[in-house]
């Protein structure tokens, strides 16, 4: 057991046990951490990131470097067909459990407002956005909705409304207290509130990529039981839980959990239990992706005598270049799609775009989940390049 950086955002525990590790190599300007420990709380089991950046750095970073706004490489605007059955499948959710369509409800985190055109679709009248980057709120009024620029504790002037969403956010926020705080108070006395995140019971059975759900952004790992404690200690009861998985890729399966809660005048503070089922799949989990991630290095390691440049400078690659061979490679470009991403440095070697990739010099894809999609879209740019793949873990039930 360790003492603890940060509380348990569930039960304020101060003691944990770490499961794992997690170390990245970042680009030179990343502000986030470049290590923290998943530790399991000693009291009720939720694991989370013991990370010692502060609130205040993880939103500077989302508002500075989101890559949602872009529609080629961002989802939450519906922009490709999986994205949109997932967000049109949500939109049917709540059209289902809300019986009213004139009262104000606010997506936080709406990226380019794929939720908000579905829910205008079975409609809803009255919609607002708030996500932290420009571009996206720009996006979502030029759809015709209300955007705003802001964050989960930026949205206080704007007002309460009748049903608030919140999809694939609250894994990103460290201040768990002041964002369930933040949460109450823009949600009506008698209204909805709507939370989904990766479930953590489900990481190892839709493992596509070693850690992929140990990442710099994902620092908390929910599943039923801990997002239902949260939301009650906040004053929240449950309408509507329960676990899904969606694609978000072909053969790209994403575990979520969701709870649909109603606000009510007095939160409910269960004593602590431990959860030993949810430690152990997080277990399982680390098991799986330290055997995928010694798969992937003995793909790499032959591929070390001369030059490589290296597509995609997402997660997987931040923790191949600590935990494999790809460390050690003569690394001549790399690249990205990412216009965000574009011109910074990584370990002094700058992220190019595609089309400018070096000729001759071989291609590593430093994805599990899209290298064939990425290694069409070179042959698409005209690249002859040799490619080199890693190959996915097959999804286990």
């Amino acid at each position: 057991m360790k003492p603890l950086l940060r509380a348990c955002p569930i039960c304020r525990g101060d003691r944990g046990e770490v499961l794992h590790t997690q170390q990245f190599d970042l680009p030179d300007d990343d502000p986030l951490p470049r290590e923290y420990d998943v530790v399991a709380c000693a009291t009720c089991g939720f694991a989370f990131a013991d990370t010692p950046a502060p609130q205040s750095t993880y939103d500077a970073y989302y508002a500075a470097r989101s890559k949602y706004e872009d529609r080629t490489v961002g989802t939450g605007g519906g922009d490709n067909p999986f994205d949109r059955d997932r967000l049109e499948s949500l939109a049917g959710f709540l059209a289902a459990h809300v019986p009213w369509r004139d009262r104000p409800v606010l997506d936080l985190g709406c990226a380019n407002g794929g939720l908000l055109q579905g829910l205008s679709r079975h409609g809803f009248t009255r919609l607002v956005g708030v996500d932290p980057s420009p571009g996206c709120a720009a996006n979502v009024r030029a759809l015709g909705f209300d955007g705003h620029v802001g964050g989960l504790f930026a949205g206080a002037g704007l007002g309460r409304f009748g049903l608030v969403s919140l999809t694939h956010v609250l894994e990103h926020v460290r201040d768990l207290d002041a964002a369930t705080g933040a949460l109450r108070s823009l949600v009506d006395d008698d209204g909805l509130l709507y939370v989904e995140t990766p479930d953590a019971a489900g990481y190892a059975g839709c493992l596509r990529a070693p850690f992929q759900d140990f990442n710099t952004e994902h620092i908390n790992h929910f599943t039923r039981r801990s997002l239902e404690g949260l939301l009650g200690a906040a004053g929240f009861a449950p309408v509507a839980s329960g676990e899904k998985v969606f694609d978000a890729a072909p053969d790209v399966p994403i575990p979520a959990v969701f709870t649909l809660a109603r606000r009510v005048a007095s939160p409910s503070v269960a004593a602590p239990a431990y959860d030993q089922a949810a430690v152990d799949r997080v277990r399982e989990y680390v098991a799986r992706s330290s055997a995928e991630l010694r798969r992937i290095d003995a793909l790499i390691a032959p591929h070390l005598d001369g030059p490589i440049q290296v597509w995609g400078t997402g997660q997987l690659l931040f923790k191949l270049l600590h935990d494999t061979s790809l460390g050690r490679a003569r690394v001549v470009a790399w690249l990205d799609n990412n216009p965000k991403l574009q011109g910074s440095m990584l370990r002094g070697v700058r992220v190019l775009r595609p089309a400018d990739a070096v000729p001759g010099v071989p291609i590593l894809i430093a994805s599990t989940l899209h290298g064939p999609a990425i290694a069409a879209a070179a042959r698409a740019l005209g690249l002859d390049n040799p490619i080199i793949q890693l190959g996915a873990a097959a999804p286990r039930g």
